[in-house]
């Protein structure tokens, strides 16, 4: 662990902190008779709420930036920051905000282009995109035949594919499998207490990476 990846990791947490109250304010509730139970977005906007963001979003930050290189610093923050208060909220609601999304496909591009600068080449756009297209399309598949995932999943997953092939086609499998594993993990515990319904399948698809990652630090 390097102190600049420290630093970067707590200036996240504190951006978190600080951003997540106003978010939750500003997002717009879904337009669909299927919202009409759910906790609201602005309910969320509590100080203890915004702690566990700022918490989460601080320690994927400290993941990410120890095992990867500074270039990929930014495109990593559309899951750390964006995607982390995106999945906190489906924790708490079973809903990915369409607008959190979007932005973190905005910060999973601009951060592609700064790794296509650095490196000198075109290929992190390329293996962005065809994460995207890849992850992203075997989501939107599932999304279609089973009918048991969320369209936020579909688009949370095309931001995965996209920022982790940034780094190699391996990590983005990887982090695929874990997350779906994870997720699958969720959904089995779910069950197991009793509770029906759709559960917040978001989480533990967005742990994935970092799983992904922690497994690769001791391996180099």
């Amino acid at each position: 662990m390097s102190w600049p990846a420290l630093v970067a990791a707590a200036v996240l947490a504190g951006v978190a902190w600080a951003l997540t109250p106003v978010v939750l304010r500003a997002l717009p509730e879904p337009a669909t008779s299927d919202a009409e139970d759910k906790v609201p977005y602005a309910a969320l906007a509590t100080p203890r709420f915004a702690a566990a963001v700022g918490v989460l979003g601080g320690l994927a930050g400290l993941i990410a930036f120890s095992a990867l290189g500074g270039e990929h610093w930014l495109a990593w923050t559309a899951l750390a920051l964006v995607n982390v208060l995106a999945c906190a909220i489906d924790a708490r609601t079973t809903w990915l905000p369409a607008r959190l999304a979007h932005a973190g496909w905005l910060v999973a591009t601009v951060g592609a282009m700064v790794v296509a600068l650095a490196q000198g080449s075109v290929w992190p756009l390329v293996r962005a995109g065809l994460g995207a297209v890849a992850v992203g399309g075997l989501f939107h598949l599932l999304w279609w035949v089973t009918g048991t995932l969320g369209y936020g999943d579909v688009r949370l997953a095309a931001t995965i594919g996209a920022v982790t092939a940034l780094v190699d086609i391996e990590l983005a499998g990887a982090s695929s499998l874990a997350g779906t594993t994870l997720s699958a993990a969720v959904g089995i515990g779910h069950r197991l207490t009793g509770r029906h319904g759709g559960f917040p399948y978001g989480p533990g698809l967005l742990a994935g990476p970092f799983v992904a990652l922690l497994i690769r630090l001791p391996l180099g």
